[in-house]
C-alpha cells in the first residue's frame, strides 16, 4: 500500500540541497519498498504548496450525501512546506462527467471515424484528443481542476498525508448532524480532523433534516485554520501535544493506515515502524483525543478495517457484552490482527483502551507475507437485516442474518501478489434468562480459504458497486496494483475477477459516487418500467502523476465500461523522473 514513485539518482552536477537531499531519500525509501521517513520530518517552511493542483494524492472521499470529494495531497517530494486537503464540487464534477461520457458513447456510435467522433467529443467537454496515453488513459486530454475549487475548499496539512476517513453522527434525529474527516499525517506526526458538512439526505418523522456545515458554507473543511489555504490550527492535530491528552500521550511517528467505527466514536490508526496501533476517541461535543496504544504488535503494521457490527447488537447496546473490532494487516507477518475497543466507561474516570484478542493465521498463499489493504464486505447480512420485521420476531431474524451470513473479507497480498479472501462470522454466546436462553455475548470469528492472483504491487483493496447490465447496482471488490497500474474488478458472488481496469501509473486511493439519477427538481428518475435509474463512478488518485482519474462502472456503457475517460487535473510527472 505505500507508494513506490520513480526515482533517478541526483546528476553529478554536486550534492542536493537539504531539501532536495531529504526528498531523495524519502524516495530511495519508497522505491526500494522500505518504509518512510515521514515521521523525522516536520517541514513548516519553504514554499506554500499548490491550492489549484493535486499533488501526490494518497487518499479520496465522496461525502456521504455525495456533494463532495476530498482529497487529501501528501507533498511526498517535500517541495512545499506540507500537503493540502482538497474539497472539490461534486455535484458539478458529476454532471461534466455525466455530459463527457455520453459524448464519448455517442461518438462511439456514430458511422464515421473512431478518432473524428472522439475528436468532437473532446471537443464538447471543452477539452482537445489526449496526446499522452502512457502518462494518462482515456480519449481526451485532462480536464481543469479550478472550476470544481470554486464551491470547495483547500486547507494546508502537514507533510505525508496516508489515508483518510469520514466519521458522522449515528443518530442525527436525537443527537444532531455532525461529520468529521480524519486524515494520518506523517510529518507531524498527527492525526488532523476537519469538521464538513453532514450532507446525508435524513427524514426525522417525515419532516426532512437540513444539511449541517460547521462554517457556514456548502462545502466545508474546518480545521481551525485562518483562512483558506492555510495551515490546519495545532488544537486539530490529534496526537500532536501531550498536554492534549488526559493521559499525556503523543501519537508514535508513522501514522498510516486508519479505521473508524459503524457509529464514528474511536478510530485506530497503525505504525509502520513502531509495531503500534493507536486509539482516537472522537467526542462529538468537543476534540477527539488520543487515549491508547498498543505496543509489542507484529512488524510492519499496514491497513486497518472496521468490522460492521451486527445489527442486533446495535439495537441491544447494553444488554450484549460486545466490543468493536478492528482487522490488522503486516507487512511482515503472515497473519491478520484483531484489536478490539472497550470504552472504560464504568471508571471514573474513563479511560478507553484497545486490546489485541485474536492473531489469525493467513495461510492461503504460498507465503502469505506482505499483506497490505483490506476491505469488509456486508453488504448480503446487511440486506437481510434490512428485510426483518418489527416486532416480537425481530431479535430471532437479526440472529438469523448475523449467524447465516458471514461478512466477506479481501486482502492484498504481495508475496505472492493475491487477493485473499476470508470470512468473518458472528459468534454469539447465551445466558439463561426468565424465558429460556438469551444472547449474552457476541464476537468474531476469522478464517482465510482462497486467493486470487493480481498483478504485482497489489496495494489497496476497497468496495464499490458496478450497475450490471440488469441496470441494477452490485457489490464488487476492487484490488489495486500501483506497480502494475491495474484496478482489478472481482465478483464475491461468481467468485472471478470480471474486469481489470488500466490505469495512469501509481494508482493509489479509490472513492465510489453510486446512486439513483435524479432530474434538475431532485426527483429519482425513473426508466420505463419505473424503476430508478442508476449510475456508478469511481475516482482513482493517482500518486506518481499527481491526478485523479475518472471510471465509468456501468455494465450497460460498452465505450465506457471499465476504462478511465477523463482526466482530472494536470497530470505531472515526479521531478526525480523528469
Amino acid at each position: 500500500m505505500s507508494p513506490e514513485p520513480v526515482f533517478r539518482r541526483p546528476s553529478a552536477r554536486g550534492p542536493l540541497p537539504r531539501r532536495g537531499r531529504v526528498a531523495a531519500l524519502a524516495l530511495v525509501l519508497a522505491a526500494s519498498g522500505l518504509v518512510g521517513l515521514g515521521g523525522c520530518f516536520n517541514v513548516a517552511e519553504g514554499l506554500p504548496p499548490p491550492l489549484d493542483a493535486f499533488y501526490f494524492p494518497t487518499g479520496v472521499l465522496v461525502s456521504p450525501g455525495r456533494t463532495a470529494l476530498y482529497v487529501a495531497n501528501s507533498d511526498f517530494d517535500l517541495q512545499y512546506s506540507g500537503g493540502t486537503m482538497m474539497a472539490l464540487d461534486l455535484v458539478l464534477l458529476r454532471e461534466d462527467t455525466g455530459r463527457l461520457r455520453q459524448a464519448i458513447l455517442d461518438a462511439a456510435a456514430m458511422p464515421v471515424s473512431n478518432t473524428e467522433a472522439m475528436a468532437g467529443a473532446c471537443g464538447a467537454a471543452g477539452v482537445g484528443r489526449n496526446d499522452n496515453t502512457t502518462l494518462y488513459p482515456g480519449p481526451c486530454a485532462p480536464v481543469a481542476l479550478a472550476p470544481y475549487l470554486r464551491g470547495g475548499k483547500v486547507m494546508t496539512i502537514g507533510a505525508f498525508a496516508s489515508d483518510a476517513v469520514i466519521a458522522v453522527k449515528p443518530d442525527p434525529c436525537k443527537d444532531g448532524r455532525g461529520a468529521r474527516l480524519f486524515v494520518p499525517v506523517r510529518g507531524d506526526p498527527s492525526v488532523t480532523y476537519f469538521d464538513i458538512t453532514d450532507d446525508r439526505e435524513i427524514t426525522c418523522e417525515g419532516a426532512a433534516l437540513p444539511a449541517a456545515s460547521p462554517c457556514g458554507d456548502a462545502i466545508c473543511l474546518a480545521c481551525g485554520a485562518a483562512s483558506e489555504g492555510a495551515r490546519c490550527g495545532r488544537d486539530h492535530l490529534v496526537g500532536r501535544d501531550a498536554s492534549d491528552s488526559q493521559r499525556e500521550l503523543t501519537l508514535p511517528v508513522e501514522p498510516f493506515g486508519i479505521a473508524v467505527d459503524d457509529v464514528g466514536a474511536s478510530l485506530v490508526v497503525v505504525h509502520q515502524t513502531e509495531q503500534t496501533a493507536s486509539l482516537l476517541v472522537n467526542r462529538w461535543e468537543s476534540e477527539p483525543a488520543l487515549e491508547h496504544y498498543l505496543t509489542n504488535m507484529p512488524p510492519g503494521p499496514t491497513d486497518v478495517v472496521a468490522f460492521p457490527t451486527p445489527r442486533l447488537i446495535a439495537e441491544n447496546r447494553g444488554a450484549i457484552d460486545y466490543t468493536p473490532a478492528f482487522g490488522v494487516s503486516f507487512r511482515s507477518s503472515a497473519e491478520f490482527d484483531v484489536l478490539r475497543y472497550n470504552d472504560d466507561r464504568g471508571s471514573s474516570p474513563a479511560r478507553p483502551f484497545i486490546t489485541r484478542t485474536a492473531a489469525v493465521r493467513i495461510g492461503a498463499t504460498a507465503n502469505s507475507t506482505d499483506s497490505r489493504g483490506v476491505a469488509i464486505d456486508a453488504s448480503e447480512r446487511q440486506a437481510c437485516e434490512e428485510a426483518c420485521p418489527t416486532g416480537a420476531t425481530r431479535g430471532t431474524c437479526l440472529r438469523d442474518c448475523a449467524e447465516d451470513h458471514a461478512l466477506g473479507i479481501f486482502m492484498a497480498n504481495r508475496n505472492p501478489a493475491a487477493l485473499v479472501i476470508g470470512q468473518v462470522e458472528a459468534k454469539f454466546t447465551e445466558r439463561e434468562g426468565p424465558s429460556g436462553p438469551e444472547v449474552s455475548g457476541a464476537y468474531e470469528d476469522i478464517t482465510f480459504h482462497d486467493a486470487v492472483p493480481l498483478a504485482f504491487g497489489a496495494s489497496r483493496v476497497e468496495m464499490g458497486r458496478v450497475i450490471g447490465e440488469d441496470g441494477k447496482p452490485a457489490w464488487r471488490v476492487f484490488a489495486v496494483a500501483f506497480d502494475s497500474s491495474f484496478v482489478f474488478s472481482y465478483d464475491p458472488v461468481a467468485r472471478r475477477v470480471d474486469t481489470v481496469i488500466k490505469t495512469g501509473r501509481g494508482p493509489h486511493a479509490l472513492a465510489f459516487d453510486t446512486e439513483r439519477m435524479r432530474d434538475e427538481a431532485g426527483n429519482v428518475v425513473l426508466d420505463a418500467q419505473g424503476e430508478p435509474v442508476w449510475y456508478s463512478t469511481m475516482y482513482v488518485a493517482h500518486f506518481t502523476d499527481s491526478y485523479v482519474g475518472v471510471v465509468d462502472l456501468d455494465m450497460r456503457n460498452q465505450a465506457t465500461f471499465g476504462s478511465m475517460y477523463m482526466t482530472l487535473g494536470k497530470p505531472v510527472p515526479p521531478k526525480e523522473s523528469q
